[in-house]
């Protein structure tokens, strides 16, 4: 088994009292101060991530668009210039095998940055995908990703920028110096929070962490671990590579139908095509324990009157609601689909308890959570 990687901040961690894990291959912080008080700083001020075990990727040229259109479920002939978008990858069946984000960085030259998990199989599927058609290059172990997530998140950074980054728009990214490190500026985030994704060369990833944390002290901004990144996505009810999505479910089964172009030819997309034919046999959703105390996990069973009708893939207890949530596949084929509010029980500790179907995202900031109307 070969050791774990290690990001180029792995030292400053150390540093900062971080307690670590190995994840998607990485050596990497799952918390410094505590998973709730970083959750927390996060919805309250500003939270620092590394996510430097991403992989990312460059793909450009004349043909670079077609292998991306063929590749991914969305259609990024739509990007302009100095935008991005949300995909997914899969197989010809359907099923996916990752989810990653495309930035147009120029006329013909987009950056992918794709799961850690994912980095090797990625490369050498869209390698073969592409025939050598466009120029690809692997550009995961020379950059480093930091995130800054919060409401204040902008505000800190366009302390430290020497161009306006508060003009970027969401799911915009722009390139120029912050804390005097180049890098590119990506409005993108895992938390449901406002905030940035920086892309930078190794050689400036510390200088530029230590500067954000620097100007964020006043605001009580925090670095943020796994822990917490994996509390917030959720709360965010966004989909997590290995839980909500894998080999066996697809994009549709997700809830994930927007960023599925069909009527091009993808890999998959007449797997898809069939799906939304024919109806789906699983559906995601989100549920509550209805105690507000039992916290269901991944791979717990689901019960739907009576029957066994699923599995919870993920679950946890949600710092900014005060009470555990969960998402779970539902199997509805041939059956009524799931409606927000239908009584559910999930097995725990070996005991069924009582669950109710809820609306995702199960949090959204600045908004009266009951009144999301947002998908099941």
């Amino acid at each position: 088994m070969n050791a774990p990687k290690r990001t180029v901040l792995f030292d400053l961690h150390q540093k900062l009292g971080a307690r670590m894990t190995v994840f998607g291959g990485f050596e990497m912080p799952v918390s410094y101060s505590g998973i709730i008080e970083e959750h927390l700083a996060v919805r309250n001020s500003a939270g620092i991530f590394d996510l430097s075990h991403m992989g990312e990727f460059e793909i450009s040229g004349p043909h670079a668009l077609a292998t991306i259109e063929r590749a991914f479920t969305n259609s990024a002939a739509r990007l302009k210039l100095g935008q991005a978008q949300y995909t997914i990858m899969c197989a010809e069946d359907g099923g996916t095998l990752d989810d990653l984000i495309v930035y147009r960085l120029e006329s013909e030259r987009y950056m992918l940055c794709v799961n850690a998990s994912n980095i090797d199989a990625d490369r050498e599927w869209i390698v073969e995908l592409n025939g050598g058609r466009a120029k690809f290059e692997d550009v995961s172990d020379a950059t480093a990703l930091i995130a800054v997530q919060g409401p204040v998140a902008v505000a800190i950074l366009a302390i430290l920028a020497d161009f306006p980054i508060a003009d970027v728009p969401r799911f915009g990214i722009a390139g120029g110096q912050v804390a005097g490190i180049t890098c590119l500026a990506a409005r993108t985030g895992y938390t449901g929070e406002d905030g940035f994704e920086l892309f930078v060369d190794n050689d400036g990833a510390r200088q530029l962490f230590e500067a954000i944390l620097d100007a964020g002290a006043a605001a009580n901004a925090k670095p943020v671990g796994l822990g917490a990144r994996d509390t917030l996505r959720l709360e965010a009810g966004l989909p997590l590579y290995g839980h909500e999505l894998d080999r066996n479910s697809s994009p549709l089964e997700a809830g994930l139908s927007t960023f599925v172009k069909l009527g091009r030819d993808f890999v998959g997309s007449a797997a898809l095509t069939t799906q939304r034919d024919m109806g789906l046999k699983k559906k995601l959703i989100g549920l509550q324990t209805d105690d507000g105390r039992m916290v269901a996990r991944q791979g717990y069973r689901v019960f739907r009157n009576g029957d066994e009708a699923g599995v919870i893939t993920s679950g946890t207890f949600a710092p900014s609601i005060q009470r555990p949530i969960a998402m779970a596949y539902l199997n509805i084929a041939g059956k009524n689909p799931p409606a927000v509010g239908e009584p559910l029980e999930v097995e725990i500790r070996e005991r069924k308890t009582r669950a109710t179907i809820v609306r995702r995202p199960f949090y959204r900031h600045g908004e009266d959570q009951a009144a999301s109307t947002a998908s099941v």
